[in-house]
């Protein structure tokens, strides 16, 4: 994926600005000559917001001669709102609350904790997954919380701030748990998962190893749009099993009572990542900063909880770029 060129260079009167700061000028500046619109809280809600390119300029002018901290610039050179990517069909942590609809989950609330930290409010737009990283990369959003592993080839195109670690984990319907009370009892059978994310690479590696290299017929992998898609297609008998993160099958589980059997135990264990520009070491610096704090002052441990996810999945320190 090829990263477009940069837009216009920023005005002469601001040149101590820092990479990130520019390419958000930048963006802020194209488009719509100003105005940016954003997806927030429902699904017809659109916000537009309005910045004066003359006031903006001086704004971000002030900022360049603020001194570093400990994880990058001061946080008062981030503008009162940011573009931050989410697509919500991932609960516990991204979704739509099926009374309101309304964003909502443990992303959706980790991001305003996060936000509040670092002085700026989290604008959110809704972006498919599969367009998240590209997103990132052109400059669309400033970042993104979504589930999304933190992977080598990845980190090629963007960088993570680490914050969740999850496997992946078969499950099938409860009325089939018999049926396939072990991992190898798949081999050879239909598997769906969601096509946009590392399940297929995953579940190909385990096949492998565990199926074919003993005999035994491959997987048959299913592409789903999404891990909803891939419940559906087991619930409707399309599958026989389906694979998703571990972290998010208890939620599962719970609101689909007698519904899902979870098989063996989880594997493949990786890091998730916040997604944002790879060049923007302020931006990651900050980012690192608030969930630290989080994480030390009980709030992310309250929210794990509070979205019935392992506390396994927790991680103990902000890192960037921890992946495997």
């Amino acid at each position: 994926m090829q990263r477009p060129a940069d837009a216009d260079a920023p005005p002469a009167r601001v040149p101590a600005l820092h990479a990130g700061l520019r390419r958000r000028l930048d963006h802020y500046r194209g488009g719509d000559r100003g105005s940016l619109r954003r997806v927030r809280g429902s699904r017809t809600s659109m916000k537009t917001v309005l910045l004066p390119v003359a006031g903006l300029l001086g704004r971000l002018g002030a900022c360049a001669c603020l001194g570093a901290g400990a994880f990058g610039v001061s946080a008062a050179t981030l503008p009162p709102s940011i573009p931050v990517g989410v697509y919500p069909s991932y609960p516990p942590l991204d979704m739509r609350d099926p009374a309101t609809g309304t964003l909502t989950g443990f992303d959706i609330e980790l991001g305003q904790a996060l936000a509040k930290r670092m002085g700026t409010n989290f604008d959110l737009e809704e972006t498919a997954f599969a367009q998240l990283v590209a997103s990132v990369q052109t400059g669309r959003i400033a970042l993104f919380l979504n589930g999304m592993n933190d992977t080598a080839p990845r980190r090629e195109l963007i960088s993570f701030v680490d914050y969740l670690s999850s496997g992946s984990q078969f499950v099938v319907r409860a009325a089939d748990a018999a049926t396939y009370p072990s991992e190898a009892s798949l081999c050879g059978r239909r598997v769906a998962g969601s096509r946009s994310t590392s399940l297929p690479g995953q579940v190909a590696d385990w096949s492998k190893a565990h199926c074919e290299a003993s005999g035994k017929p491959a997987i048959e992998f299913l592409g789903a749009d999404n891990n909803i898609d891939a419940r559906s297609q087991l619930k409707q008998g399309r599958a026989d099993a389906m694979v998703q993160d571990s972290l998010t099958i208890p939620y599962v589980a719970a609101r689909e009572p007698g519904t899902y059997a979870a098989v063996g135990q989880p594997f493949d264990v990786l890091v998730m990542g916040i997604g944002v520009d790879k060049t923007d070491k302020d931006l990651q610096g900050q980012l690192r900063a608030a969930l630290q704090g989080t994480i030390a002052d009980g709030t992310y441990a309250a929210l794990l909880r509070k979205w019935n996810l392992p506390a396994s999945s927790g991680v103990a320190e902000a890192v960037i770029d921890g992946g495997r």
